[in-house]
């Protein structure tokens, strides 16, 4: 009787089905809408523990995705400013400061024990790249 009770609270309640669904989309990589969903749900319940954590997580996983996307787009602007014929002080100074701000903003990370694995190693390979990049530059 309590197996069927809890069954059907949690099958009936729309917070509990919107973190179930917000889990699923965190572990198939959709952090963004594991986090809206997973907001959603905390919204509706406040005690719901497991919208609580994947919202966290997806929080943490999305700030790692950023700074993967914006190192992949910086690389492409550091491509840009190195094929042209002119190469001046200005974009020295740009590609210095691209290359600081990657590697600085990889120590602002906080990743927790259940963040994904293969975030954390695209960003400390991110973050290596910019390393190297530096090293060989400057």
């Amino acid at each position: 009787m309590l197996l069927g009770g809890s069954v059907y609270f949690f099958s009936s309640n729309s917070s509990y089905q919107n973190s179930i669904q917000a889990r699923i989309y965190y572990f198939l990589g959709n952090y963004g809408s594991a986090y809206d969903l997973a907001k959603k749900a905390y919204e509706q319940d406040s005690y719901n523990k497991m919208a609580n954590t994947v919202m966290t997580q997806s929080k943490i996983a999305k700030e790692y995705e950023a700074y993967i996307q914006q190192g992949n787009e910086y690389f492409v602007r550091i491509d840009e400013i190195s094929s042209k014929k002119d190469y001046t002080e200005a974009d020295k100074v740009r590609v210095k400061m691209m290359c600081e701000i990657m590697i600085d903003s990889h120590d602002g990370l906080s990743p927790s024990t259940l963040t994904d694995e293969s975030l954390l190693k695209s960003s400390l390979k991110m973050q290596k790249k910019f390393i190297q990049l530096h090293e060989e530059l400057f």
